[in-house]
């Protein structure tokens, strides 16, 4: 199959990526409806955001411009300027571990700077007029952003070599914390809270928080940067320990 793919036309490997960002949107969109289905006794918000025209558009144009992200991160591996190694499953876990930490920095530092006040106008408003949040929240980006993001995990894999058991688990988990952090409900109960290394974690209260007040909780995968900055919202562990009590408030 590698073999397959690095001998690939150019215009086949661009609807392989374009049919598969499909798939990751579609699926992203049903995840995120069935959570808020199951968990709707534990709602985020009192609502779903509407759906507007210009946000349909702009989700098929951010899946339009990861095909190509996609594209260019294959021509850089096609050139090895990108390594991709086929290890076993320990070191495949460890790849994905380390992915997961250099993006979690690097996003961190990058979500800060669309919140700068030039970058927010411009770009980084677009995705905050979903105050409260919808399942297609996720894919509702300003084309700039949805590139720069691309952009930053290319360059991240040109200094990190990584295997394909490891990348292809950090795309997962890409998806699954970016649907979690959208689907406007809280699916972990109270006690993860209390577990050290969980608790690190961001969740669909530590986003939604940012959704609802925009100068907190700049993290993805983790709270572990805006705790070291102090921009972690105070009211994150109240509110996410409420929501199993006492849901929308």
């Amino acid at each position: 199959m590698l073999h397959t793919l690095k001998a690939a036309q150019l215009h086949e490997i661009g609807a392989f990526f374009f049919l598969m960002n499909v798939l990751i949107c579609v699926s992203s969109v049903l995840l995120c409806w069935w959570l808020g289905v199951v968990f709707k006794g534990r709602r985020l918000f009192d609502r779903w955001e509407p759906l507007r025209p210009i946000e349909l558009s702009s989700a098929f144009a951010a899946v339009v411009i990861n095909a190509g992200v996609s594209v260019v991160g294959w021509k850089l591996w096609t050139k090895d300027v990108i390594a991709l190694t086929s290890p076993g499953f320990l070191q495949s876990v460890l790849d994905c571990i380390l992915m997961v930490l250099a993006m979690d920095l690097g996003m961190y530092g990058f979500h800060r700077v669309a919140h700068a006040p030039f970058f927010y106008r411009w770009v980084h408003r677009f995705h905050h007029r979903h105050e409260a949040t919808n399942p297609l929240s996720l894919f509702v980006l300003h084309p700039v952003e949805v590139a720069g993001f691309g952009m930053l995990m290319i360059l991240v894999l040109t200094v990190l070599p990584m295997s394909w058991g490891g990348l292809i688990s950090y795309l997962t988990l890409n998806v699954l914390f970016g649907t979690l952090g959208h689907c406007g409900v809280e699916p972990f109960p109270r006690k993860f809270r209390k577990v050290p290394l969980l608790r690190l974690i961001g969740t669909s209260t530590f986003h939604a928080g940012h959704h609802e007040r925009p100068g907190y909780n700049f993290g993805f995968y983790t709270l572990f940067w805006d705790r070291l900055f102090g921009t972690l919202d105070p009211n994150y562990g109240s509110r996410f320990d409420q929501t199993e009590r006492d849901p929308l408030r």
